[in-house]
């Protein structure tokens, strides 16, 4: 990963781009990490992967509070005390 300062990223601005389609840079301030470009097939599928790590977690959060000690029963069971036939 290279890091370019802002002055100079905006002075060479189309040679920052093809930097960042082959690799991230990361546009400093001050000295300090400011921004960081990258190409937008590597974002796109970055946005993509943490979503879906997102959504992971929320389906195992959701599940270990349904899970809080309660009980589980099969389709078989539910029926059978609902008394509805299921053949």
């Amino acid at each position: 990963m290279i890091a370019i300062p802002a002055t100079e990223a905006r002075q060479q601005w189309a040679r920052t781009l093809q930097i960042a389609h082959r690799e991230p840079v990361t546009i400093t301030q001050h000295g300090r990490d400011s921004v960081m470009i990258l190409d937008a097939e590597v974002a796109t599928r970055a946005l993509a992967a943490l979503q879906d790590a997102e959504d992971a977690a929320a389906v195992d959060a959701a599940r270990e509070e349904m899970a809080g000690g309660a009980p589980t029963v099969s389709l078989d069971e539910l029926a059978a005390e609902l008394g509805i036939v299921v053949d």
